[in-house]
């Protein structure tokens, strides 16, 4: 990892706060991706292309496609960024000769870039539509410009602090830390980190037994997918009032320079009628493209749920994450046959619906590769 000295820079530009000069790094990511066009691989592609640059492939075709790939890229027709799911799920590898395989061929792909992580994603969702509701969609960062990030900050944006230093130089520490982390490669992360601590990383419950059992006990409850998808759909903003409620303080704050008093907040319950207010939109089907973390989410829970033959699976929570990630985001979607059949049920038409082209068969995905950049 190379040592990036901004010190000096930053000792001279102490009028640009932190956020502003976050938001630069990211708008500036933003724009130099704009017309790139973003290919999301679940874990399982990843996987396979790692296993063809070892010269392992069991299907030749994943050969061809790293080949196209990898010469996209160069051309700078294609770029591959990573989500917080792939991230979880190529450091699951204990073999630490393939993770470094796997970590270099991330580096290349996706030239470091990725998706900025689910708290954060949600975060910009809500605001992105409260502030275009209340003052135009100009008055908001497009989710095009602004929701890229790198590898680093996968899980989200940290910054160093240490009360041992002055505001001033603390200032600049913070910012000087920001462009080292943001040269940071995939590689550079696995290294730091050590195999030791990879392996000690925590892994996520498996909840599909609770879940099958709930689908039998509440499958009375709805007689239709509509009524399926709101119930799933308000469950959802229950849970996110105290992040509307946040979002509006800080607009409220933005606006008139100081936060309401708890008495105000308490009064408008900002939290509980923004949901409300969401609900209806979904309801009456005017919601259009915002929320699609929460509409697609909701969705292929309600899918499965209405499906009587089918139970959820372990692996269910990864794929609705990655489809949460790459649908309303990227152009194209490569994954597994059964999220492909999922997200393009008449029910959902999720493709359609975020105008990103799903494939599951690696021969299509290397045809769909050949058009881009040809025409």
């Amino acid at each position: 990892m190379n040592f990036i000295d901004t010190f000096e820079k930053h000792r001279t530009e102490p009028h640009i706060s932190l956020d502003v000069y976050s938001k630069v790094l990211r708008l500036q990511l933003g724009n130099d991706l704009k017309t790139v066009k973003k290919i999301y691989l679940d874990t399982n592609y990843w996987l396979e292309l790692r296993n063809a640059a070892l010269g392992h492939a069991k299907n030749v075709i994943f050969s061809d496609l790293l080949k196209s790939l990898i010469n996209k890229v160069e051309c700078g027709n294609i770029i591959c960024p990573i989500s917080d799911e792939n991230y979880y799920e190529i450091l699951k590898q204990t073999d630490p000769d393939t993770l470094q395989v796997s970590a270099k061929l991330i580096d290349e792909l996706s030239k470091g870039v990725a998706l900025l992580g689910p708290e954060e994603r949600v975060q910009f969702e809500i605001l992105y539509f409260i502030q275009s509701a209340i003052y135009g969609e100009q008055s908001v960062y497009s989710p095009d410009e602004f929701i890229w990030t790198k590898v680093v900050f996968t899980y989200g944006t940290q910054h160093p602090h240490n009360s041992v230093f002055s505001p001033e130089e603390q200032l600049v520490i913070q910012k000087a830390f920001l462009d080292q982390m943001w040269t940071m490669s995939f590689c550079d992360m696995v290294n730091t980190m050590g195999i030791d601590q990879i392996r000690k990383m925590p892994r996520f419950k498996d909840i599909t037994p609770q879940l099958n059992k709930d689908k039998v006990t509440h499958a009375h409850e709805n007689n239709s997918f509509k009524q399926l998808f709101l119930s799933e759909i308000a469950g959802v903003l229950d849970c996110y009032k105290p992040l509307f409620e946040d979002a509006m303080i800080y607009l409220f704050e933005k606006e008139y320079g100081h936060k309401p008093t708890d008495e105000e907040i308490k009064k408008t319950d900002s939290g509980k009628s923004i949901a409300n207010v969401i609900y209806n939109l979904f309801k009456m089907n005017k919601l259009g493209k915002y929320f699609p973390s929460v509409v697609i989410g909701a969705g292929l829970y309600a899918s499965v749920r209405q499906d009587i033959q089918r139970k959820f699976k372990f692996n269910d929570m990864s794929d609705f994450r990655h489809a949460q990630a790459a649908l309303p985001y990227f152009d194209y979607f490569f994954t597994e046959n059964s999220l492909r059949d999922l997200i393009k049920r008449n029910n959902l038409r999720f493709d359609k619906q975020y105008s990103c082209i799903v494939e599951s068969n690696p021969c299509e995905a290397v045809t769909l590769l050949k058009q881009i950049g040809n025409s």
